[in-house]
């Protein structure tokens, strides 16, 4: 009884996330590293695409490797300061259009120094809404 619950409570938080990220890959981007960098993985890991075949296993290897980046990500913070976060253009990769990259730019302080780094995200849209294919 307390999984049932645990997993209807996790499928109306997914749902509020979705809704509240919007439904764009580039809001979905954004709001996954806004998570990450606030140090909420929970928040963050609702965002990650995980195959229906991986199940519970890479769920929670997901999870893992998120409260890692996460806790990383804080420390980084505490120690240079903030990060922002842009997107830039989104990129369709099917006829579907339910495959997507976004161009995120990541800016803040390292070593003391201004530093900006940009990379592609993919992305894929699924019933619930955008999700990071990592």
């Amino acid at each position: 009884m307390k999984k049932l619950m645990q997993t209807l409570c996790l499928a109306l938080f997914a749902g509020i996330l979705a809704a509240c990220g919007g439904d764009s890959p580039d809001k979905t981007a954004k709001t996954f590293f806004k998570e990450l960098f606030s140090g909420d993985a929970n928040k963050a890991v609702e965002l990650i695409y995980i195959p229906p075949e991986a199940g519970d296993k890479g769920a929670e290897k997901a999870k893992g490797k998120i409260t890692m980046m996460a806790s990383e990500m804080q420390a980084q913070i505490k120690k240079e300061g903030s990060i922002d976060v842009s997107t830039g253009e989104v990129t369709y990769t099917n006829a579907d259009k339910t495959e997507a990259t976004v161009k995120i730019t990541l800016t803040g302080k390292k070593n003391g120094k201004e530093h900006s780094e940009t990379n592609n995200v993919r992305l894929i849209k699924t019933d619930k809404g955008w999700r990071i294919k990592m």
